[in-house]
C-alpha cells in the first residue's frame, strides 16, 4: 500500500462532522486518512485531573471511533504520549513495508501546555520530512483574529469591547464562510443519527497496516480501568448525542434569559461537555440555531445564549494572551491576598454541610452527577472566597476534579471573575448575600430540596430565613455579615 495517506491527530475535536481540519485531510488525500489518538501520561497527571470528566472523554472517544469505522476509516488508539506514540507508530509502518503518511493534522488548541506540545511535534515531523497541517476548531474566532490593533496586538482584557470587537470580526465573509461548512456539517450529523453512515473515507487500518492486532487497542482497557473510580452516572456521549441535546434545547431557548437563572428549571443547554470535548462545535451551535446575524433582532434568549458563547471564546484569548492566569490571579495587585484557608471550613464546603442551603445544594449536585448549574457555580465561588476567605485556586481544582465539562479557561475566568482577581471581574465589594440568593433564584426550594433531602420537610420561608433549626443539617459555618467585613478589609488593605 504505497499510495499517500493522511493521520489525523484527535485532541478536543472528537467528531467527523464540521471537523475543518479532518476535511481538509480527506480532501487532500482522497478520503485516505487515518484516525490517531494517544494518551499523553503528562496531561493526565495533572493535579486538577477528574476520573469522572476523563470517563466521559473516553466514551466520547468510543463514540467517535465507531463513526469512524462505519464511514471506512478508523481510529487508533496508544497507551502513549504523542512524539512517542508516533515513533512507535513509524517503526511497525516501516516493519510492515509501508511508507510514511505524508501529511498528519490536528485541530489548534490555545492553552499554554498544548502550544509547548504542538511546536515540538511540529519539530519531530519536519525532521522526519512530514507535511504537518492545522487549522481552528473549537473557537470561532482565535486570539490572533481579534485583537486591540492600536495597542501593538494586545488582548483584550474586558467583556463588553471584546463582544463588540468580537460581533464585527463575526460578519467578516470568511467567519461566515466557517459558519456555512458548520452548517453544511448539521446534515451528516442528522445522518448518523438517523443510522446512515456515509462511506466518506477510503482506507482502513486493516487495509493500510495488513493486520489490525499489531497494535493492541488500549480504549476499552482504559474504560474498564477508570470505571472503577467514578461514582457517579456518566451520561451518553458522543456528536450524535450532543445532536440531542441541540434539538431538546430548541423548545427552551426562547425563554433562556430568564429561565437560565432558575437552578430547579431545566432551563440551560446542558451542552458544555460535548464542547469541551468537541463531539460538537460552537460553529455547529450557533449554526443550529441561526444566530450568525446577531445584528439583526434576534430574539431574546437566542441573543443572551449567543454572548454566553462569546463569555466561552474571551477566556480562551484571556488565557492565550495572558498565560499567567492559569498559576494565579491576572490583577498584579491580587497576588498575594491573605487567605486564611481553614482547612475544616473547605472540607465542609466540598461535603455541601456549610449549613447555607443553596450553596450545599450546589455542592452535593457537583458530587452526585458532574455538573452545576452556573448561577450556583457563581454563588458557590463567591460563598467560598468572600465568605470563608479561601483562595480561589483551592475551588478552581476541585471544580476541575469534579467537573465533567471542567476546562482550563473558562473554569479559571469563572473562578477569578468571582474573586475578583481577574479580567472584567465583579469589583471586590459585590459580595453574594447566600440566603438572599437562594430566596431569589431557588424561591419555592425545588432545588435545594432536590439536592439536601433533610430540608423537604421545611417551608421556603423556614429554608431561606437564616435560621434553620434542623438536627441533622449543620448551622451556618459563618456569620455572613461578619464574613463581609472581613473579606473587604481584605480586599481594601491590598
Amino acid at each position: 500500500m504505497q499510495t499517500p495517506y493522511g493521520i489525523h491527530w484527535f485532541r478536543r475535536d472528537l467528531r467527523i462532522p464540521g471537523n475543518a481540519t479532518l476535511d481538509w485531510l480527506r480532501q487532500h488525500h482522497q478520503g485516505k486518512v487515518l484516525g490517531f489518538f494517544c494518551f499523553d501520561k503528562k496531561f493526565l497527571s495533572r493535579k486538577d485531573f477528574s476520573f469522572n470528566r476523563f470517563q466521559f472523554f473516553l466514551e466520547s472517544l468510543k463514540s467517535l471511533k465507531k463513526d469512524l469505522r462505519k464511514m471506512g476509516s478508523d481510529l487508533l488508539v496508544l497507551d502513549i504520549g504523542p512524539k512517542e506514540g508516533l515513533e512507535e507508530l513509524f517503526r511497525t509502518i516501516k516493519r510492515a513495508n509501508i511508507h510514511l503518511p505524508t501529511t498528519i493534522s490536528w485541530s489548534r488548541d490555545y492553552e499554554p501546555f498544548a502550544l509547548k506540545r504542538d511546536q515540538n511535534i511540529s519539530s519531530f515531523l519536519k525532521q522526519k520530512g512530514i507535511q504537518t497541517f492545522s487549522s481552528r476548531d473549537h473557537l470561532i474566532i482565535e486570539p490572533h483574529e481579534l485583537t486591540k490593533e492600536s495597542n501593538n496586538n494586545e488582548g483584550y482584557k474586558v467583556y463588553t469591547p471584546f463582544y463588540n470587537k468580537w460581533i464585527r470580526v463575526f460578519k467578516d465573509q470568511n467567519i461566515q464562510q466557517r459558519l456555512l461548512f458548520q452548517k453544511k456539517s448539521l446534515s451528516l450529523i442528522q445522518k448518523l443519527s438517523n443510522g446512515k453512515n456515509p462511506k466518506i473515507f477510503s482506507l482502513t487500518w486493516r487495509k493500510l497496516l495488513k493486520e489490525h492486532y499489531l497494535f493492541p487497542d488500549h480504549l476499552d482497557n482504559y474504560i474498564k480501568k477508570n470505571k472503577k473510580k467514578v461514582f457517579i452516572s456518566i451520561p451518553k456521549a458522543g456528536t450524535t448525542e450532543g445532536f440531542m441535546r441541540l434539538k431538546s434545547f430548541s423548545s427552551k431557548i426562547k425563554n433562556y434569559t430568564l429561565d437560565r437563572e432558575l437552578p430547579f428549571l431545566k432551563g440551560t443547554s446542558e451542552i458544555s461537555p460535548f464542547l469541551k470535548n468537541g463531539s460538537i462545535s460552537t460553529g455547529q451551535v450557533i449554526s443550529f440555531f441561526n444566530l450568525n446575524k446577531p445584528d439583526q433582532n434576534l430574539p431574546s434568549g437566542k441573543l443572551t445564549f449567543l454572548k454566553e458563547i462569546i463569555w466561552r471564546e474571551f477566556y480562551y484569548h484571556v488565557l492565550y494572551h495572558f498565560p499567567h492566569v492559569e498559576k494565579g490571579a491576572f490583577k498584579a495587585s491580587y497576588k498575594n491576598i491573605p487567605w486564611k484557608n481553614n482547612k475544616r471550613f473547605f472540607q465542609a464546603w466540598k461535603d455541601g454541610m456549610t449549613g447555607f442551603p443553596i450553596v450545599d445544594a450546589g455542592m452535593r449536585q457537583l458530587c452526585q452527577t458532574g455538573w452545576m448549574h452556573n448561577r450556583v457555580r457563581m454563588i458557590v465561588a463567591s460563598f467560598l472566597t468572600k465568605d470563608l476567605l479561601i483562595d480561589w485556586r483551592w475551588g478552581e481544582q476541585y471544580f476541575m476534579e469534579q467537573l465533567l465539562d471542567g476546562d482550563l479557561a473558562p473554569n479559571n475566568g469563572g473562578w477569578q471573575w468571582a474573586a475578583s482577581t481577574g479580567c472584567d471581574s465583579q469589583p471586590y465589594f459585590r459580595i453574594f448575600n447566600p440566603w438572599s440568593q437562594g430566596k431569589k433564584f431557588d424561591p419555592d426550594a425545588k432545588y435545594i430540596k432536590t439536592y439536601v433531602p433533610e430540608l423537604r420537610a421545611l417551608t421556603p420561608k423556614e429554608i431561606h430565613s437564616g435560621k434553620i433549626e434542623h438536627p441533622s443539617y449543620p448551622s451556618p459555618l459563618v456569620d455572613h455579615k461578619e464574613q463581609r467585613k472581613k473579606a473587604l478589609e481584605l480586599y481594601k488593605n491590598l
